[in-house]
């Protein structure tokens, strides 16, 4: 049974939690969900956390677009991804009752443990510009239905990104750029199904204060961190997220 929600210590626990996963998304460009929402879960009900969460995510990667760091030309580069994601997304949520959410995501778990232990191995694949061209809407495609189905977009687009070796601004920007496009395209979805109401809007503003408080830590730790550390934290969080995938599933 689902919690209500209310000014009590359930609540101010979420907040908490908000301006932790805040930090982690603001220092490497990602992880919001993955923490906040199976947390959050626990202190409020499952079906609330992720209408609730879903708000925050969309608000903290708005905060970290407006920061800037990315070109035209990268535009370019991503452009196909991005476009991928929004069109993943539209099919994920349509087929979100005829897939098995679980089969999804262990797929997607055994997929981010490959590339994520490859990556720590030092064994990253490098795609030239024809196979990147086309790698980038199948992998946007792909993040996008799972992202639609499970509300986990981070896994595929991170390791796909991070193994294009691009610098840590650059980096952060995309990826909240194609979160930001899945998150909006999520949030309307739950609009038209009548998942929001009164309550759970306040509610979700009244995370927005640490949702900023959280993103500036992150962004003082960005800002501080080595690449080449800020490239293992990358990889570390994407193998620690694809293993709960596979184990959630295994159970």
């Amino acid at each position: 049974m689902e919690s209500a929600l209310a000014p009590n210590t359930a609540f101010a626990l979420v907040l908490l939690v908000v301006a932790f996963a805040s930090a982690v998304k603001g220092a490497l460009g990602f992880g919001f969900p993955l923490i906040a929402v199976p947390l959050s879960a626990n202190l409020i009900g499952a079906r609330t956390a992720v209408v609730l969460i879903a708000v925050s995510v969309v608000f903290s990667n708005f905060l970290i677009l407006f920061r800037g760091g990315g070109t035209a030309a990268e535009f370019r580069r991503f452009a196909g991804m991005l476009m991928g994601v929004v069109a993943g997304t539209v099919i994920g949520a349509q087929l979100l009752h005829r897939l098995d959410p679980g089969l999804v995501s262990l797929i997607v778990g055994m997929t981010a443990l490959f590339v994520a232990g490859s990556g720590l191995l030092n064994r990253t694949p490098e795609f030239s510009t024809g196979v990147e061209q086309v790698a980038g809407p199948v992998v946007g495609l792909a993040a996008g239905v799972m992202g639609g189905i499970t509300g986990i977009f981070a896994p595929l687009i991170v390791a796909f990104v991070q193994s294009l070796k691009v610098d840590k601004r650059p980096f952060v920007f995309w990826l909240t750029a194609s979160f930001f496009l899945g998150g909006a395209v999520q949030v309307l979805s739950y609009y038209q199904l009548g998942l929001y109401n009164r309550t759970i809007l306040v509610y979700a503003v009244a995370t927005f204060v640490p949702v900023v408080a959280g993103t500036r830590v992150g962004f003082w730790i960005q800002d501080r961190m080595r690449p080449e550390l800020f490239r293992r934290v990358v990889l570390g969080l994407v193998l620690v997220s694809g293993l709960n995938l596979v184990l959630r599933q295994l159970r």
